[in-house]
């Protein structure tokens, strides 16, 4: 296969900063979710420093991938590649009470 296809759905904070509900992207099979972080980066500016943190490659700890809303991508996963055809919900945990 040559290329992976990933969408990334925006939620919440995200959602408002991107102005945007979605993305696709088109990855080749090496590539990680680190650099879904950095692509999603570019292409979405607003996102860094709030998002993701000022290196463009990493999420701020209170944001994760959920992957087809079902599991999340832990810190530890984020240099192992997605699969094809993978959704990837970007939530923002916020505690509040």
């Amino acid at each position: 296969m040559d290329t992976i296809n990933v969408k990334v759905e925006f939620s919440g904070l995200s959602r408002i900063l991107a102005k945007a509900n979605d993305m696709q992207l088109s990855l080749s099979p090496q590539q990680t979710y680190a650099d879904v972080v950095r692509m999603v980066a570019e292409k979405y500016p607003s996102l860094v420093g709030n998002v993701i943190d000022k290196s463009g490659t990493d999420l701020f700890p209170s944001n994760v991938f959920s992957r087809d809303g079902k599991t999340v991508v832990l810190p530890e996963q984020m240099h192992d590649s997605p699969r094809d055809g993978e959704v990837l919900i970007l939530l923002s945990l916020l505690a509040g009470g």
